[in-house]
């Protein structure tokens, strides 16, 4: 009897010792980061349509406005009434911030 309880115990010791293997990968998602002057400003990303950027009205004014995009090649422009004063072409590799700073 004390073999039969001595030969379960070490199987379940060695059991609850296993070597457990796994990976874990974090979502494939990027940022844009937009800092400087947003006064009358609009921005466009690829082929999706304008949106404006909010500024001065709001209680954290202050801080940059982040928006989350996926990792890839895009295009960037920005306007400010009506004429464009940015335009680039952004590469974003997984979990990165790209900063644009508004002139």
């Amino acid at each position: 009897m004390k073999k039969v309880i001595l030969i379960l115990l070490g199987i379940l010791i060695l059991q609850a010792c296993g070597y457990q293997e796994g990976i874990v990968q974090k979502g494939e998602k990027s940022f844009i980061k937009f800092a400087g002057n947003w006064a009358n400003v609009s921005v466009q990303i690829d082929d999706m349509n304008q949106f404006v950027l909010q500024s001065g009205t709001e209680s954290n004014a202050g801080d940059n406005k982040l928006y989350q995009i996926s990792p890839g090649k895009h295009s960037l422009k920005v306007y400010r009434d009506g004429s464009l004063i940015v335009n680039r072409i952004l590469f974003l590799d997984n979990q990165a911030t790209a900063e644009v700073i508004i002139p």
